[in-house]
């Protein structure tokens, strides 16, 4: 069994004499669990599950008028991933993986003072699911002819 994480964020921030400040933070979040699997000599197998976590956001106030913008990208991800050695010469990989994404393209806050004029963060989402599946057949016949061969199907589904 394995965990890793990763936590990052950049912020840029800008003030001028005048009272005009800009605060632009993004950065990424992601943990990912995998645990390996022997199954015997010739079959191994990696379940993989991750979260991934991106946003950016803008501030800008002046006065007393002060607008934020968002964007983000949340993901759930399951993989099943198997290697399969039949021959020393032959190796058959063979997988599925599935996640479940969550986009906020944008969201806008605008403000005069301490009240909310204008704000979309309840309505801006968008849902999708993506899903694949494939096999790879990577064989060698003698010292100087190798084959690569596989197939993959894709899906991808928006919710909504």
């Amino acid at each position: 069994m394995f965990v890793s994480a990763y936590f990052g964020r950049d912020v840029f921030t800008y003030k001028s004499p005048d009272g005009f400040l800009i605060d632009m933070p993004w950065g990424n979040a992601t943990t990912t669990l995998r645990w390996n699997h022997v199954f015997n000599s010739q079959l191994f197998m990696n379940a993989t599950a991750i979260y991934n976590d991106y946003n950016f956001e803008f501030k800008g106030t002046f006065n007393d008028f002060t607008a934020k913008f968002f964007s983000g990208v949340q993901d759930w991800n399951a993989k099943l991933d198997f290697d399969y050695f039949p021959h020393p010469n032959h190796i058959v990989k063979f997988g599925l993986n599935y996640t479940y994404h969550t986009f906020t393209p944008y969201t806008i806050d605008a403000a005069i003072g301490e009240g909310a004029d204008f704000e979309t963060a309840e309505f801006n989402k968008e849902y999708a699911h993506e899903t694949g599946i494939y096999v790879q057949d990577d064989f060698s016949i003698g010292d100087k002819l190798k084959f690569n061969v596989g197939l993959r199907a894709s899906g991808y589904q928006q919710v909504g």
